[in-house]
């Protein structure tokens, strides 16, 4: 027979167990502490999933995903037909099971407890929802079981991290937001045009005050008016001087003719 490389188990990581058919050992809880244990079509469900905690060489308490509770024994019983049930972790030998590799990559599965006893299924059931149980070693293959880890869930994590990276690309648009914004720095240099234009007023404010001034200057001038008109006077005296040279000429004409 072929050997076929086992699948490490390690601690910390998850595993299916698998039957010949590809259905996988799954916990059913009840209302109850106690579940059941049965084969079930694998949809990566956490109750599908177990991890395997080392208590020994090769011996390992088998711990389901969903609960944390481990896979036992009912009624910590001994004898072929013993049904598996889920429960809480007692620390019990009931709860240990070893780990036997076979050369075609299969393990079987012994109890701890009930002197090396193998899970296999109730009537050799095959179909979903087969009871799992406890039998001596038998050359059937329903004591032979797949373990492998789960990867498929870490694949959908990165899925959905990725998913989620798109999410992302907003932040880097809103980032860019300011380039935007170029536009809106052209409002400013609009306003500093505007804030230049607006001294323009000021240049008729100065030009009109020098027109208020004025009239400061046309009230000098009526002070330097007031210096000629008094000079008028002084100017037409001297006109009346012919008119008494006139008068003086006709009397001198007079004064002639009485001669």
């Amino acid at each position: 027979m072929k050997t076929v490389a086992q699948t490490v188990i390690e601690a910390d990581h998850f595993y299916t167990i698998a039957a010949r058919t590809g259905s996988v050992i799954e916990a059913v809880e009840s209302a109850k502490n106690e579940g059941s244990i049965r084969l079930g079509k694998y949809d990566h469900k956490p109750e599908q999933e177990w991890s395997f905690v080392r208590v020994g060489d090769g011996v390992y308490r088998i711990r389901n995903r969903a609960s944390g509770k481990l896979i036992d024994l009912m009624m910590t019983g001994t004898a072929n037909g013993t049904w598996l049930h889920l429960w809480e972790d007692v620390g019990g030998t009931s709860q240990m099971w070893t780990v036997e590799p076979t050369p075609a990559g299969t393990v079987r599965l012994r109890s701890s407890w009930a002197s090396g006893k193998c899970i296999d299924t109730v009537g050799m059931g095959v179909a979903d929802g087969a009871q799992l149980q406890i039998w001596q070693e038998t050359a059937g293959e329903d004591q032979l079981w797949t373990i492998a880890e789960v990867k498929d869930r870490a694949k959908r994590v990165a899925k959905a991290a990725k998913e989620e990276e798109p999410a992302a690309a907003p932040v880097e648009k809103a980032e860019e937001k300011p380039v935007e914004a170029a536009p809106v720095k052209a409002e400013p240099v609009v306003e500093a045009a505007k804030a230049e234009e607006k001294p323009a007023e000021p240049a008729p404010a100065k030009v009109e005050a020098p027109a208020a001034e004025a009239p400061k200057a046309e009230e000098a001038k009526p002070e330097g008016k007031a210096e000629p008109a008094k000079a008028a006077p002084a100017a037409k005296a001297p006109a009346k001087k012919p008119t008494a040279k006139k008068t003086s000429r006709a009397a001198r004409k007079k004064a002639a003719a009485k001669k």
